[in-house]
Formats: C-alpha cells, sequence, structure tokens
C-alpha cells in the first residue's frame, strides 16, 4: 500500500562519454593539462521493500446486499439518471478543463440521462436528455464528488454510515474522491483494467491503485470471484465492501456512528490497509482519533 507521502525519486545522471585526449587539450589550455578526474562511484540504491495487503479468503459473513440483476435491469429500463449533491454542481465540455461551455446544474437536483453515465479519472460523464436552463451543451462531465447517485451505481447505493466509511479508508490512503490513482499519486484515465504498474518511491515498490489502493494480485483475485470486468469507480466500491465483508467488519462499519463500532472495524482491516493505526506493514498510519474525525465529518455530508 502506498505511504502517501511525495518523495521524489532520486535521478542518477548517467556520465558522459569520455572525450579524446585531443579535446582535454583544447578545453584545459594545453596538451599537459590532465583531464578531470572521475566522478566518484554513485552508490547502490537502497534495497526495496514490495507492498504487501491481506486478502481474507471467502467466506459466509454477512455483506450489504448489492441491487440484483433484475433490480438493475428494470432500472436500465427506467432511464437513466445522474443526482446532484448539495451546492454548486459544474458541467464541463472536458475533464480536467473547465471550458467556455461550462454551466451550472441545480444542487440535489436529479437529471435524467439518455445513457448509462460512464467515468473518466475523477470524473463521471453524462449524456442528459435535455440541456438544463443557461447550458449551451447536454453532453459533458461531472466531478464525482458533486455525485450524490447515478445509474451507474457504486458508492451511492450504500447506506450512509458505509458509505461514510469508505471515504474514511479513502482518506487514511490519500486518495480521497481519486478512483484513478496509482502509488505515489500518478495519475490514470482508462478504468478497462487494473493499471498493475509497479511503482518504487522511498524504499516501497507497490502496484497500489484506485481509490482503495488494491495490489495487482488483490484485485486479480477479487474480480475472479466476484465476475468483475474493469475497474470502475462501481467496482471498485464493490471489490472493497467485498474485503470489508470476509474481514467481519460489515456489521461494525454499517453501525459505524458508534465508536466502539468504527474502532473495531478499522482494527480488523488494518492487515489490508497499511495506513490503518495498527498495521503491521511498516508504513506510515494514522491515528483512530484522527480517523474517527474523518467518518464524522463525511457521515454529516450524507444526512
Amino acid at each position: 500500500m502506498k505511504t502517501l507521502c511525495c518523495l521524489a525519486a532520486l535521478l542518477a545522471a548517467a556520465p558522459c562519454a569520455a572525450l579524446a585526449a585531443g579535446a582535454y587539450a583544447d578545453l584545459y589550455g594545453g596538451a599537459e593539462a590532465a583531464p578531470p578526474s572521475a566522478p566518484a562511484p554513485v552508490p547502490p540504491a537502497p534495497s526495496q521493500r514490495e507492498s504487501m495487503q491481506y486478502l481474507p479468503p471467502a467466506n459466509g459473513e454477512p455483506g450489504f446486499a448489492w441491487p440484483s440483476a433484475a433490480r438493475l435491469k428494470g432500472a436500465e429500463e427506467a432511464g437513466h439518471f445522474v443526482r446532484t449533491g448539495p451546492g454548486a454542481v459544474l458541467l464541463v465540455d472536458s475533464a480536467y478543463e473547465t471550458g467556455a461551455g461550462a454551466c451550472l446544474l441545480a444542487p440535489e437536483t436529479r437529471y435524467e440521462t439518455a445513457s448509462k453515465p460512464s467515468f473518466r479519472g475523477d470524473y463521471l460523464k453524462v449524456d442528459l436528455l435535455a440541456a438544463p436552463e443557461g447550458c449551451q451543451s447536454r453532453s459533458g462531465y461531472l466531478p464525482l464528488p458533486r455525485v450524490l447517485a447515478t445509474s451507474a451505481g457504486g458508492a451511492c447505493d450504500l447506506p450512509p454510515t458505509v458509505r461514510a466509511f469508505l471515504d474514511t479508508l479513502a482518506y487514511s490512503e490519500g486518495t480521497d474522491w481519486h478512483y484513478d490513482y496509482i502509488y505515489t499519486f500518478v495519475e490514470f484515465e482508462s478504468y478497462s483494467a487494473h493499471p498493475g504498474r509497479r511503482i518504487c518511491s522511498g524504499g516501497l515498490c507497490s502496484t497500489a491503485a484506485g481509490r482503495y489502493q488494491f495490489l495487482t494480485k488483490t484485485w486479480d483475485a477479487l474480480a475472479a470471484d466476484l465476475g468483475l470486468a474493469d475497474f470502475s469507480p462501481p467496482n471498485q466500491d464493490k471489490a472493497c465492501l467485498e474485503v470489508i465483508r470476509r474481514a467481519g467488519a460489515y456489521n461494525q462499519v454499517l453501525a459505524g456512528y458508534k465508536y466502539e463500532n468504527f474502532s473495531a472495524a478499522v482494527s480488523k482491516l488494518n492487515r489490508i490497509w497499511a495506513s490503518l493505526p495498527g498495521s503491521p506493514y511498516g508504513q506510515p498510519t494514522h491515528s483512530k482519533a484522527e480517523l474517527w474525525k474523518a467518518y464524522k465529518a463525511a457521515l454529516l455530508g450524507y444526512k
């Protein structure tokens, strides 16, 4: 798992090719001038540790009942939608760029969409059935933190206490709303598959990716067990809840508004997420007091 500190990689400059003897004479004012001494050898890089992540085996622990295939099919027939959260929501014509075509959508409003919303980076791509008042276009991108619910599913299907706990995990891992982060905050755009990119920094090598920083081997096992076809945000949410379920922590997460339940859940999950207090992996961790504060702040946003 990522240590969540931005450490610059040390780059060793490659030595230039040795100059011919005549060139040294020209540079240093005569044939008798000695060439510069050879650069000191670069010390070997410190040994890199591989990040670790425990995946509990499949079991019969209780968990969240995601909408059934029949219900999802019925929702599609009823039409796709996006519901904005509190506060002004900016619809932009290109992800990451405001552009001249940007316009405001009303807060806490359901907008029907012509097709199922999709994801790009930390934005939701929508094609509204009609252009909202004051908008030049009906298509564009909405920042995920401003979306309360969508027919694309995922975290928006969860009870507020569970959703707030996922927000707290993301806070602990340093990803917040970024489903598109790789270890060391490198971003990716396509959610077609887990990036599978191994990055070494600060003495640690990791393939951690996504909002919940799944290692490649962890994700591959979960995707196979759950039948997840891609690395999209809704599938990341489902995989995260599956890990919580297997760890026997779902009931505590569901009742996380009580500190004793929140604390118990964190203790059950610290072998999975290395940033949680009590993790055995030797990486920087957060205190339970800090995470409890983050959890309560997140929960307020869903009431």
